[in-house]
């Protein structure tokens, strides 16, 4: 199936909305003219659909058609891999020699446990992908008593190729600069030997990097745009049918069609959609369930952030509907509410999150973004998740809603960040060396966030 990245300008939001939730179009992220009010969405077509958008008065700017480019990545990977397995280098993010392989997310674990003994912890997850693959995460710090717990996972999309070298990158220039007593120099943002030593030694950085490893294989390898696992396709059901959204499967107002507004949302039940399948149940999928399952091991945890592809900004809860402070009652959990959720700009329904918690999470996300523009001048927006249409059984929805369901559990202030340039040629998995400049400058805003987390986590409540 050929593939076009393309910028769409709409006529008003609604008509742009619409654009998703029903006519399945894969929109990735939007832009609004201040002055004219009118809204470009970046956006994913067959070649077919653009002649259907332009007789329906929509603008259709061609960025780029993926197929040639996605194949040449993967050609790329091939490659470096065979480049890294004869210099002795594989599973090594810091040479810097290409996208790692699932198979090499893992190495990358091993050795940091073989290097780093006594502040290195690697995880065994609980539950086998559908293509029987055994995932790992790991924890890093060192010493006893209280300790601020933080979460980074990945991965998520089998697309985002760079998001579990971020982490991996991420965790080595962290342990080295512990190992070595060195800080840590990222473009003009330095963290000193002490930094370092706080963020090790005061906390737990729980990571996960390849969430969907099976998803990230069959991208890598063979078809470079799929996004869901690799669960296999109902009985009668075609290829086509293959494998779920991890990031619709958490058990986080899953059964939309009862939760929203009709035609708010970008949810399917329909197992052959290309992009958001939400599954047979909620967290039925085994890379769900790792993630609930390293939630649940790790209760210290008070900050998580998942990281995806593209557009340059970290997204705070929520992502089901505009917040309000005022109103406990209109809460995900009242069924009072029920069908009323989703309506962006409405009166309707807003999430009530506190005040407190918003505060936190904008003063943390600035601080994640300024260390970030430090690097090479990117500017990330900090902002509220939900945008054009609200999304349900995502990570960070999950994640921050637990303690609303029950109580003994910690509350966890939680993120997506959109990492990597719109403009970028493929940005899913962008050319390698645009990657580089992409894992330094986010791992200079994870080490920020890990500071700033640490120093807040006593006004979470």
């Amino acid at each position: 199936m050929s593939v076009l990245h393309v910028a769409i300008e709409g006529l008003d939001r609604r008509s742009v909305t619409a654009l998703g939730t029903r006519h399945r179009i894969v929109v990735v992220g939007y832009r609004e003219n201040a002055r004219t009010g009118k809204i470009t969405v970046d956006a994913y077509i067959e070649p077919r659909q653009e002649e259907w958008l332009k007789k329906r008065g929509f603008g259709v700017t061609r960025l780029e058609a993926v197929d040639a480019p996605a194949r040449q990545r993967q050609q790329d990977g091939r490659r470096d891999v065979a480049r890294r397995l004869a210099k002795g280098r594989y599973g090594d993010v810091i040479w810097g020699g290409g996208y790692l392989t699932t198979d090499e997310v893992e190495r990358a674990m091993v050795l940091g446990e073989q290097n780093h003994a006594g502040y290195f912890q690697r995880i065994a997850l609980p539950h086998r992908t559908w293509e029987k693959r055994r995932c790992h995460a790991f924890r890093i710090g060192k010493g006893r008593g209280r300790r601020v717990g933080i979460c980074f996972i990945s991965g998520v999309h089998g697309r985002e190729w760079g998001g579990p070298d971020i982490l991996v990158y991420f965790a080595i220039r962290l342990l080295r600069a512990y190992r070595d007593r060195q800080p840590i120099r990222l473009g003009r943002k330095t963290f000193t030997v002490a930094q370092v030593r706080r963020i090790v030694e005061t906390g737990d950085i729980v990571v996960f990097p390849q969430v969907n490893p099976d998803g990230r294989h069959f991208s890598m390898t063979r078809h470079a745009m799929w996004r869901k696992n690799r669960r296999p396709a109902p009985a009668g059901r075609g290829h086509r049918s293959i494998g779920v959204d991890i990031n619709r499967n958490f058990p986080m107002l899953w059964k939309f069609e009862r939760y929203f507004a009709p035609g708010t949302i970008d949810s399917t039940r329909n197992p052959g959609d290309y992009e958001s399948f939400v599954g047979p149940r909620a967290g039925s999928e085994p890379e769900t369930k790792n993630v609930i399952w390293l939630l649940d091991q790790f209760p210290q945890i008070r900050f998580f952030i998942d990281l995806h592809s593209y557009g340059e900004t970290l997204l705070h809860s929520w992502g089901n509907d505009q917040n309000q402070a005022h109103d406990r009652r209109m809460c995900f959990l009242n069924k009072a509410y029920d069908g009323k959720r989703g309506l962006i700009h409405d009166d309707v329904y807003r999430e009530y999150m506190p005040a407190a918690d918003q505060k936190v999470a904008m003063l943390l996300g600035n601080k994640l973004a300024g260390a970030i523009r430090q690097v090479r001048g990117r500017k990330y927006q900090v902002k509220q998740s939900v945008g054009l249409y609200p999304t349900a059984g995502s990570t960070d929805d999950y994640a921050y809603g637990r303690h609303f369901v029950d109580p003994s559990k910690g509350k966890i202030i939680s993120y997506t960040m959109e990492w990597g340039r719109t403009h970028a040629s493929t940005p899913f998995h962008p050319p390698y060396p645009e990657m580089r400049k992409v894992m330094r400058e986010v791992t200079a805003g994870l080490l920020e966030f890990c500071l700033q987390a640490i120093r807040q986590a006593k006004s979470i409540r």
